[in-house]
């Protein structure tokens, strides 16, 4: 198989050739990626056009060629010109199998002045020890002449296939699904017969009947000139109806019959293994298949199913450039049986070519990645100097923004001493008289009495006996959270510390012991469901200090409220807390330096 079908580029484009002997036709397709289109396609009738000589032939095809740019070129022989075969062979490496096919490919061309030029490829899957090829020669010299009638010594020939090999192949792209078919293309001089069996062609023949047959069979019919008779054949039911033409019938049938009898033999030859002829489906394709009422008379003739090309859309070739169309494709390596007869002189000079063209294409590439780096690092360091200075400008803005939230912090603080004392005095003396209501009421239909009710900043404002000092701990904890953070603290720190905003409240339940505690827990329970209140508890006896007249105690049943405000927002407010870690830290530095801690119990304190 060729290396060349195999080449993988991201981008190519082939000018594909099907030569005949009245028609050249022209595709020119290009791959990108994975994708195929057909970018144009031309017709190039040599009788209209007046093309007689080769020489005028190769002028007149190298203008064209000048026109579509001069692009890659991949030409298709005519199948009378090639032979394929496909061979079975004893499974073996596989230089042995290339030995074993080139001796074979000996005996098949028989003696010939010129080399052969062949190439193979293995098709289905494996039969025991056997292994199937398809194998395609020609003479060296056949496609050589070719060549030189188009007139492309000097072009650059990528791909050389037969129309048997291109009609697989785009039957492969046309309809993949097809297992069993027929391919039937027409010229104007010649049949071409290729059957295909799993995706893979099996048999390829061809027989010198074609389109010109039947237009002289017209005009000697009616005795008339071939330019009419075509004109009949293109545009009349010459079978059936009025325009049926006695004796045509019989022609085709003749056609028909070598189609056939070509079927047959192969049929024969692999009785037992090839399925029913009646099994396949026959493609048919060519300018000759256009007359009207044809495919519907092979139908009837012949038992067997005759349709159209299949493929339609803008992917499909057009009409008549279905072999243009598939060599085009095995050029750029979409064939699934590709078979190359490109000579060994044109190969080399490709294969140069094509190196050529990816050492260019990677050294354009390998530019352009350069310049890009260059380009990204380039932005890079600019994106860095400019990111620098955006963080200049910012930390010079926030450093003024700082100063000038310093000066107006201090400015709303002094404003803030000024009116906050006025709204704290307004929230003591509202949460004054609301809980001495819910006091009151509370109090109904209850036999105790209230012998005390204080703030609880004047209440533990009084000094208690003792030497417990205040701890580092508790000053940030103050600091951070409010004086709510701080419970059960010693007398002697409440002096020195705002306390949590609330009131204590001392009362004498006359009853006996288990009442009077249940009393006070109901009178505790009651005040817990008040939103006014964050907290309502029993004082400890630690805390607790004689203000109350004895003459109105009874010692057994002498109980104390804590009560904490829930709104106290103007109870501590930020000014206090400021001067609060003022006066901290002028404390802390009249005392000296502290000392490490030796443990985690061990803390620091502020000596009042």
């Amino acid at each position: 198989m060729s290396a060349l079908t195999r080449l993988e580029l991201p981008l190519r484009r082939v000018l594909a050739i099907d030569a005949g002997s009245r028609c050249i036709r022209l595709a020119l397709v290009e791959r990108a990626f994975r994708r195929v289109r057909i970018l144009r396609e031309q017709a190039i009738d040599l009788q209209e056009e007046g093309l007689v000589a080769p020489a005028e032939i190769a002028s007149h095809f190298q203008a064209t060629l000048e026109a579509w740019g001069r692009p890659p070129v991949a030409l298709t022989l005519p199948q009378h010109l090639s032979t394929a075969q496909l061979l079975s062979l004893p499974a073996a490496p596989d230089s042995e199998v290339r030995r074993q096919i080139e001796e074979e490919t000996r005996r098949l061309s028989g003696v010939s002045e010129t080399a052969i030029i062949y190439d193979f490829v293995r098709v289905g899957p494996d039969a025991g020890d056997r292994q199937q090829y398809w194998v395609t020669l020609c003479q060296e010299g056949e496609i050589r002449e070719q060549i030189n009638r188009l007139g492309l010594e000097d072009q650059a020939i990528c791909e050389v296939t037969t129309t048997a090999n291109a009609l697989v192949s785009a039957l492969g792209a046309a309809a993949p699904q097809a297992e069993r078919a027929v391919l039937v293309h027409a010229g104007a001089q010649s049949t071409v017969v290729v059957i295909v069996l799993g995706g893979h062609g099996m048999f390829a023949g061809s027989f010198p009947v074609g389109g010109d047959f039947f237009t002289r069979a017209i005009a000697n019919q009616l005795k008339c000139p071939l330019e009419t008779a075509e004109n009949l054949k293109r545009g009349k039911d010459l079978f059936r109806g009025p325009d049926a033409l006695a004796g045509f019938a019989s022609v085709v049938d003749g056609w028909l019959a070598e189609l056939l009898r070509q079927l047959q033999e192969w049929s024969e030859q692999h009785a037992g293994a090839a399925p029913s002829l009646k099994s396949f489906t026959i493609f048919v394709s060519g300018g000759v298949f256009a007359q009207p009422g044809l495919v519907a008379h092979l139908d009837e003739r012949s038992g067997l199913r005759f349709q159209p090309w299949p493929g339609a859309g803008a992917a499909a070739p057009s009409a008549g450039f279905e072999v243009a169309y598939g060599t085009a494709l095995q050029a750029l390596g979409r064939s699934p049986q590709p078979a190359s007869l490109l000579p060994p002189d044109r190969r080399a000079a490709w294969e140069r070519r094509v190196t050529r063209q990816l050492i260019d294409c990677a050294s354009a590439v390998l530019l352009v990645a350069l310049f890009l780096l260059l380009i990204l690092d380039t932005w890079q360091q600019s994106h860095l100097i400019d990111r620098k200075i955006k963080l200049l400008a910012r930390v010079q803005t926030a450093l003024g923004q700082a100063q000038t939230n310093e000066v107006l912090t201090d400015r709303l603080l002094a404003k803030y001493d000024q009116l906050g004392p006025l709204f704290e005095d307004q929230q003591r003396t509202m949460n004054t008289l609301q809980t001495l209501a819910l006091l009151q009421e509370a109090r109904s239909n209850r036999g105790y009495w209230y012998v005390l009710f204080a703030d609880r900043r004047s209440y533990f404002s009084l000094p208690v006996p003792g030497t417990n000092q205040l701890s580092q701990t508790n000053l940030t904890a103050l600091l951070r959270y409010g004086p709510a953070s701080l419970t059960n603290l010693p007398a002697a720190v409440t002096n020195l510390l705002p306390t949590a905003p609330g009131f204590i409240a001392e009362l004498c339940v006359p009853e006996d012991a288990e009442p009077a505690r249940r009393t006070f827990s109901q009178l505790v329970s009651d005040l817990k469901q008040d939103p006014l209140f964050a907290r309502v508890d029993s004082l400890s006896e630690d805390l607790r200090r004689n203000l109350a007249d004895p003459k109105v105690l009874l010692p057994d049943r002498h109980f104390a409220l804590s009560i904490e405000l829930a709104d106290a927002q103007w109870e501590l407010s930020a000014a206090t807390r400021r001067r609060l870690l003022l006066g901290y830290t002028n404390a802390t530095a009249r005392s000296g330096p502290r000392q490490p801690r030796a443990s985690s119990d061990a803390e620091g304190t502020i000596t009042p």
